[in-house]
């Protein structure tokens, strides 16, 4: 014979029943340093949002769990949901995300904004991205554009450059280098101190607060405000954990990434000047180009724009019109 609890003692065993919460594990990509980093003010912005909503959150600090491809890895099988992780993990699967990173294409940080979160431009990344096995949750400035740090001599113009040997990140920044008329090497970031120290290279292209936040302002004696282009880093999120998801979840999802998002906007007009000055505290000289040096870097480096390797010229032309059309 079959035993069955009454009615009222079924209900009361499913309403005393545990409920577990949703998790979410992070990987940081940089010192957790909130009032320097974006990225770490992101990723923090991100989990707390989650833990109000009940969120369970493990975050992994700053290369406990490996480097840019081994995270890379770890979000594409599922081990990881969320990294703090380089541009190029999603260059390497759509070039169109080289486009705007093209020099002097934005014309500062609150256009860059305007971009990425009202064109369409990354969603339409991202279904490229889903047979991946990853999706993009934000490109995230690591503070303003992006500078010249060197520690060989002042440069006040792109003559200035034909000396200096740069770190670059990728192939696109060593094309960078090569229209200013400098040298470039690929180098981990891990690496860079070795290579600055021992001269494979003489510099790199950094927000202005980089070098103070990971502790390698002894290492440069010059710093140049050029404006190419906006330092990013992405936040990516796993398949595999998005689509184990309710939507309930996913709404939540995205509205702590959305709410990440607005902190760093919110942060990014008072770092500047700070930051400048955190620089000059620690020895380094800051240049501040004029509007006719500035043009000499922006001249030089409009050849780039002209073709993208991987992308067709009509969807480069369509890309870039639309970066302009957000100016205002």
């Amino acid at each position: 014979m079959t035993l069955r609890l009454p009615i009222a003692a079924t209900l009361l065993a499913l309403a005393t029943a545990p409920v577990f919460a949703q998790s979410v594990t992070l990987a940081e990509d940089t010192v957790p340093d909130l009032k320097n980093s974006g990225t770490a003010l992101w990723s923090h912005t991100f989990i707390e949002a989650l833990k109000a909503d009940g969120w369970e959150t493990e975050v992994f600090p700053y290369n406990t769990i490996g480097g840019e491809d081994e995270r890379l890895d770890q979000i594409r099988s599922g081990i990881l949901d969320v990294s703090m992780s380089d541009y190029r993990v999603a260059v390497e699967f759509n070039p169109e995300m080289r486009v705007p990173q093209l020099p002097y294409q934005f014309k500062n940080e609150a256009h860059y904004a305007r971009f990425m979160e009202n064109s369409g431009f990354l969603a339409d990344v991202n279904k490229t991205l889903v047979p991946e096995g990853f999706q993009v949750l934000s490109a995230i400035p690591l503070g303003p554009f992006g500078g010249l740090f060197n520690n060989k001599h002042a440069v006040k113009t792109a003559a200035d450059m034909s000396d200096l040997r740069m770190r670059a990140m990728d192939t696109m920044q060593m094309d960078l280098f090569a229209s200013l008329g400098a040298s470039g090497v690929v180098v981990p970031w891990t690496e860079v101190p070795n290579a600055i120290q021992t001269g494979i290279a003489d510099g790199y292209i950094n927000p202005v607060g980089v070098p103070v936040t990971f502790g390698q302002a002894d290492l440069f004696d010059y710093f140049t405000d050029f404006k190419a282009a906006p330092g990013v880093r992405l936040s990516i999120a796993s398949i595999t954990w998005l689509d184990g998801l309710s939507d309930k979840e996913k709404d939540q999802v995205k509205a702590a990434a959305k709410a990440a998002d607005t902190a760093v906007k919110a942060w990014l007009p008072d770092v500047d000047e700070r930051q400048k000055a955190d620089a000059v505290a620690a020895g380094i000289t800051v240049y501040e180009p004029t509007a006719e040096e500035l043009a000499t870097f922006a001249a030089a480096a409009a050849p780039l724009s002209e073709k993208v390797d991987g992308v067709a010229p009509d969807r480069q032309k369509a890309i870039l019109d639309d970066i302009k059309s957000y100016a205002e």
